[in-house]
Parts: structure tokens; sequence; C-alpha cells
């Protein structure tokens, strides 16, 4: 099924859940079919204007939105002893932007935890099922069962150990600047 010419009002990120192929055709009719891999994360820029379609025959598309309002900027300053920044934790960038920072973490269970200071607010979109535990020295501790097609928020400001608490978790982080 075709989504019909539609125009993006945002930025989006995106994170793809399985592989397959995906058909887009631009305003000016070039139509190209692109490969989808599972895991896959990227930002779009407001205003894109295409149609999709799923390849017959091939896996239905299923993926994760996250629209990016516009907003200003938002960072907390750190006044304490960890690193600032998701990337303290030695995880794969795949983008930064004015935007946002994007990562592709994995977490295995019984792999010990570095405390960071999150000085964004993030998303983390799991790709591999799992269950993250979330500790803070100034926020309620948290147990995140997480699933293919859950979004888990995480407000910046905090000091923060993730870590695995059962199964190899693989998740997409969205920070948001």
């Amino acid at each position: 099924m075709s989504t019909g010419m539609h125009r993006h009002p945002t930025a989006f990120v995106g994170i793809e859940l399985v592989d397959t192929l995906l058909k887009v055709t631009t305003p000016d009719g070039v139509e190209r079919v692109n490969p989808i891999h599972r895991g896959q994360i990227y930002m779009l820029p407001k205003g894109l204007t295409h149609i999709e379609e799923n390849v017959i025959g091939r896996l239905q598309r299923n993926s994760i939105l996250i629209e990016l309002k516009d907003a200003g900027p938002l960072s907390y300053d750190n006044h304490g002893q960890a690193p600032s920044g998701f990337g303290a934790l030695g995880q794969k960038q795949v983008a930064d932007n004015p935007r946002v920072i994007l990562w592709d973490a994995h977490r295995a269970s019984g792999e010990p935890g570095k405390a960071f200071f999150q000085s964004h607010d993030l998303f983390l979109v799991p790709i591999d099922a799992g269950t993250l535990s979330v500790t803070s020295p100034d926020d309620a501790a948290k147990t995140l069962p997480l699933a293919g097609g859950q979004v888990a928020f995480l407000q910046g400001g905090h000091v923060r150990i993730i870590q695995a608490a059962e199964g190899k978790v693989r998740a997409a982080v969205v920070e948001l600047k």
C-alpha cells in the first residue's frame, strides 16, 4: 500500500525494526527501491516530501518514528564528577547534528554499568528485547522491560547508570539537543 504523496511537517528520527525493501517516489516522479536494515537509525529533515510503498513479496516495513518538534536547544548543566553525555558509555555513534546525537547501544546482562551525566533528554528504542536497569543517585530507579515497538523516555539532568538486567539488549538511543 502506498502512503500517498505527503510532506513531513517536522524533522524526525526513524529506527527500522525489520530487514526489507522500500520503494520511495519523490515529487519529480523518480522512484528508488531502498534496502531497509533492521537496527538502521537515521534522521530526516522537516519538509521531506515523498511516497513510500512496501515491495510486494517482502516483509512489511516496521519502524518507529520520533517527531522532532521545533524547539530551542535544551542542555542540562553537569555540576558533578560523572562524565557528560551518553557518549561516556563508549557506544557506537551513528549521527551527530544540530538536533540529535544517535547511538546504536549494546548492553549485555552482567556487564557492569558506568555512571554518566545525562546532559540531554533521550529516547531508548529497543531493537533486541531485554530488560534495562536504570539507576541514579538523584532519581527513582527504573526497571524497563523493553520489546520491539516500545519507546522509553529518560529526562536529562541526572547521573545515570544503565545496565542490562536481563538478556542482551540492543537499543537505538536518540539524544535530543
